[in-house]
Order: structure tokens, then sequence, then C-alpha cells
């Protein structure tokens, strides 16, 4: 305390004025916060509120897996920043889907971090600062700023990150899945239990799209046709592989061609993108090489050459 009201008396230059000012700042503070807290307990306790936000969420009569008052008050702060939109998904909710975030509260979640994050990390910030020896008001003001910058992006951050390791897995997974449903397919089964049978065969190896596959064997079993399920996947998956093989599925159905011979096809295509893909990879390696091998390698190979010679070099003219 003693610390905050001595950079206060710094920019103001008034100890009695600073005294005031970190008394109101403090005051202030509190009752935001007390009167935040009160606001959000007494709308979690009334049950006409509490009832809403769980018909919101989905849950309905069932709610033996209601969440917790503290997921209700995150989605409470998160709903005030959340851009109303009716007629497309935001662009929020499709990051988070293709991270694995497929709640209908994730969008509220997400905001409601993003938004606490920086509070928590300013607070951290003001308790270590004290500890700081001979630290000057410029270099706190920069460190609150970073900190609270920390605490806006490590959310987008960690969910970027999370969102390219399950696009990572999902790509990997998706040539053995396609493989196992041309067996499927060629042995009788129709698409539908071929789906089916590659996500419990899956389920172990790769939980990630056994999961997709068997989320779009439900959504065929509810009476939505296999082509527009399929769309959803390649929607949630956000990956454009899955999105060529569902265009390829539509027209076989369309014009009824074999989906064996379509899935065959497709996954014979897709081997040779990948190869193509390694390959093109393969060969930027060379180019790739060059910075480390100019910043890293050559530094160390001309001081190791040429260093002794000019350490020789000054010893004679030193004698001289």
């Amino acid at each position: 305390m003693d610390y905050l009201l001595s950079l206060i008396n710094r920019v103001v230059g008034n100890e009695a004025l600073a005294r005031l000012l970190f008394s109101a700042a403090i005051g202030l503070s509190v009752v935001f916060a007390v009167a935040t807290l009160v606001l959000l307990v007494m709308g979690l306790q009334d049950p006409v509120q509490r009832r809403l936000l769980l018909i919101k969420r989905g849950h309905g009569a069932v709610t033996r897996e209601a969440p917790s008052n503290l997921q209700l008050m995150l989605e409470q702060v998160g709903q005030r920043f959340v851009a109303q939109e009716q007629d497309q998904v935001s662009a929020t909710r499709t990051l988070l889907i293709h991270a694995g975030y497929r709640s209908p509260a994730a969008v509220q979640m997400y905001w409601a971090l993003r938004l606490l994050s920086p509070l928590l990390m300013l607070g951290l910030v003001v308790l270590v600062l004290p500890l700081i020896p001979k630290l000057s008001l410029l270099l706190g003001i920069f460190l609150l700023v970073l900190a609270a910058g920390i605490g806006w992006l490590a959310p987008a951050i960690y969910v970027s990150a999370r969102r390219q390791a399950r696009t990572t897995r999902l790509l990997v997974a998706f040539p053995d899945a396609l493989d196992l449903m041309v067996v499927c397919v060629e042995s009788g089964l129709a698409l539908p239990q071929a789906i089916e049978r590659v996500s419990e065969e899956m389920a172990v190896s790769q939980p990630d799209l056994a999961l997709e596959l068997a989320l779009v064997n439900s959504e065929i079993r509810a009476g939505i046709p296999s082509t527009e399920a399929l769309k959803r996947l390649a929607d949630r998956t956000g990956l454009e592989d899955i999105r060529g093989l569902v265009s390829l599925l539509a027209q076989s159905i369309r014009f009824g061609t074999s989906v064996g011979t379509t899935l065959r096809i497709y996954a014979e295509e897709f081997r040779d993108r990948r190869t193509q893909l390694a390959e093109e990879k393969a060969a930027k390696v060379g180019t790739k090489l060059i910075f480390p091998l100019i910043f890293c390698l050559w530094p160390s190979f001309f001081l190791v050459a040429i260093g002794p010679a000019i350490i020789g070099v000054f010893k004679v003219f030193g004698k001289l």
C-alpha cells in the first residue's frame, strides 16, 4: 500500500491529495467489486433467472449435469461481450468448435476468461511490484500494461494452439479412417454403418476423429441426410480434405455411382496429394537452412578459422 501511495504521490506532487485519491480509488474498487458479486449471486439465486440460464444453455428438465454457480457466473460475465449473430456463426464460435469446444456457452466462457485474465494478471503484478528494488514509475506502468496484454492474449493463444494441434491430429488420422471406410463399404456395408464401424475401430487410437464420426452417425440416425451430416463434419473440423470428400460423395449419391469406387479414388488422390505435400516441404528445407547457416554456423566457423590468425597479427603489431 505504501508503495502505491508513493507512486501516486510522485505523479500528483501533493501528499494530502495523493492520500485522498488513493483512498477514493480503494473505496470505489471495493464498492464495485462487492456490487458486482452481489448482483451475480442474486441473479444466480433467483430461480427464474437460473432456469432461464439453464434453458439458454441447453439444459431441459433433466438437470443431473447442471453447471456450477462459478460456471454460470462466468457465462453471465461473458454474455455482455458476445455479439448477437442470428444468421451466421461468429468467427469466435467457429474457432472454438475447431478447437473442440462445442458447448453452447463456450463463447461466453471464452470472453469471460479473456476479460478476467488481465484483471488477475494486474493483481499479481501489483503484489509483485513492491518486491522489485529501485523501480521507476515508467517501468511500473510498462509492467502493468505488459501484464494486461499477456492476460488478454493468453486465452486466445491457448485456443489457437489447441485448434492447431487438434487439426493436425485429425489430418493425420483421416487417411486411416478413409482406408477403413473403403474396406467397410466394399464389404457390403452402407455408408452410415461404415462410418459407425470406423468410429468404433478408431475410438482408442484416434479419439478426436472417432468422436466426430460418431456425431455424424448420430445426426444421420436423427434423420439428417448423409451429405448434410458430412458437410457439418467439414464445418466442425475445418479440413479442406473432408470438404472434398463431401463433394464427391454428394455427386456419387446424386448420380447413383458406387460409393466404394468414389471412396477408393479419393483415397488414392489423397495419398498422392500427401506425397506431393511432403516433397514440397522437403524441397523447401534447403532454402530454410540458409538463415541458420548464416546467423549460427558461419560466425562460429570464421571465429575458429580466422580468430587465431587475427590474434597473431595483433601480437606482431603490438611488439612493434
